[in-house]
């Protein structure tokens, strides 16, 4: 992954994403992988499901659009994004190969069946204990991301994969950021801390704030901050609406202290938070 990413940095400036409009389609074949069906899209790439002709294993090939090729050049970013190649956590999608062909670079990662927690989350607020089961999840998955140095920057529900055996992913971790991929301001609108809005340094504690918007939203059906497209709500002092949970009482405190405007308020990383989500799990709340 350092070595693509650094060949990608010295590369000459190419629009990377309309040169694959005219590779991607079902029957093409990119390398040792044939595309089979486009399965999603967005800012950072599209995803096809593919068959890995020499293993012959089914996987998901991601092409990767064009960002800001002057992020690249960053050596801290390129050491971050070789860390992130590396994780392997059951709660992480996996990264299987990385690669560049003359229309761009492609990433291929582990073939997830199910829907994101975006798509869940169009209807009724999710129950307590499932909400807290999917929360617990990523928590863990950013506890080893932050045990490695990496932070994902960019939680949202769009980035969390829920199996249909009902496992939970964490997608595009540090690989949208690594890859050249300028957020506004760093993030996902709604999901942002007070310091992405303003331009400050991210550490752990912007995954914290993240995932505390994640459940907040789980549980109550709603954003902390609705509508606050702008970031103004978020930026100001004024505290994140309390949220009374009476099924699991604790939660509404844990996630005050998440949602934090100050980071130095927030629990310091992913591990203390897994540890306080699994110990509500523990109690009446619990999904059996």
């Amino acid at each position: 992954m350092s070595a693509l990413l650094g060949e990608l940095a010295r590369a000459p400036e190419v629009q990377l994403g309309s040169a694959w409009e005219h590779v991607l389609g079902p029957g093409a074949v990119v390398g040792r992988f044939e595309l089979l069906r486009e399965i999603g899209r967005g800012g950072f790439g599209i995803v096809y499901e593919a068959r890995d002709r020499e293993l012959g294993r089914s996987v998901a090939f991601k092409a990767i659009r064009a960002g800001d090729r002057a992020a690249l050049q960053e050596d801290r970013l390129l050491r971050e994004a070789e860390a992130a190649a590396r994780l392997s956590h059951p709660n992480i999608v996996t990264l299987f190969d990385a690669g560049r062909c003359e229309h761009g670079p492609y990433l291929v990662l582990e073939l997830l069946r199910g829907e994101t927690l975006a798509d869940r989350l169009t209807g009724e607020p999710l129950a307590t204990g499932e909400a807290l089961r999917i929360g617990s999840a990523v928590a863990h998955a950013l506890a080893h991301a932050h045990a490695a140095g990496v932070v994902h920057r960019d939680l949202s529900p769009g980035n969390v994969f829920v199996c249909g055996d009902g496992r939970v992913k964490v997608l595009d971790f540090g690989l949208a950021h690594a890859f050249g991929r300028r957020r506004i301001s760093g993030g996902t609108p709604g999901y942002m801390a007070p310091e992405q809005w303003r331009g400050a340094p991210e550490d752990e504690r912007t995954d914290v704030y993240a995932l505390g918007v994640l459940v907040y939203r789980m549980v109550a059906g709603t954003l902390p901050f609705p509508d606050d497209a702008e970031g103004s709500a978020t930026a100001s002092p004024r505290p994140a609406p309390a949220l009374h949970v009476p099924d699991a009482p604790a939660l509404g405190a844990l996630l005050a202290r998440m949602l934090a405007k100050d980071p130095v308020d927030r629990p310091r990383d992913g591990a203390e938070v897994a540890a306080a989500l699994d110990a509500l799990r523990t109690g009446p709340a619990r999904t059996p």
